[in-house]
């Protein structure tokens, strides 16, 4: 019990504040841009690249793409990871953004604003310093190959 307690309160979480940004708005009474079948599609690749950067974790990683808790036991650099190190990150802003334009919500605008803010101080500030502490010289590599944030073109000649 205690371990589901340890794994579950983060999305818990999450889902928490998720729902305060959409209360945010009928609060308020705003109204945002609405694009609902582009909001969709996007909600939908957010969904898949998040899956898929999921299933990678547990397949290649042997561990969770959770942050504090089983982490990975091997670091893992297939699928969209070989073109950016966080695609799990941008996952989650497409589902982000694509849940602010299908509901037109200007509290997930917020959220998201809110999400790339954390994003840039947890991920240098924590996970690449766990990461380079747990792997060592084969993330530093992975590091000097595989750009953070900005996915690179494929076939690049380095």
């Amino acid at each position: 019990m205690r371990a589901f307690l340890r794994f579950i309160w983060f999305p818990a979480v999450i889902t928490a504040v998720f729902m305060s940004w959409l209360w945010l708005d009928r609060a308020v009474g705003w109204r945002g841009i609405h694009l609902p079948w582009a909001g969709r599609l996007l909600v939908l690749a957010g969904l898949l690249l998040v899956s898929w950067c999921a299933i990678l974790f547990a397949d290649l990683g042997e561990g969770t793409p959770h942050p504090f808790a089983a982490k990975t036991k091997h670091l893992v650099i297939a699928g969209p990871y070989r073109t950016v190190r966080n695609p799990m990150m941008w996952g989650v802003g497409v589902l982000l953004v694509g849940s602010a334009l299908w509901l037109a919500s200007v509290g997930l605008w917020l959220g998201f604003l809110g999400f790339l803010i954390f994003v840039c101080l947890f991920v240098p500030r924590y996970e690449e310093r766990d990461m380079e502490r747990r792997f060592g010289e084969e993330y530093r590599q992975y590091c000097a190959r595989v750009p953070r944030w900005w996915p690179q073109i494929p076939g690049k000649v380095e």
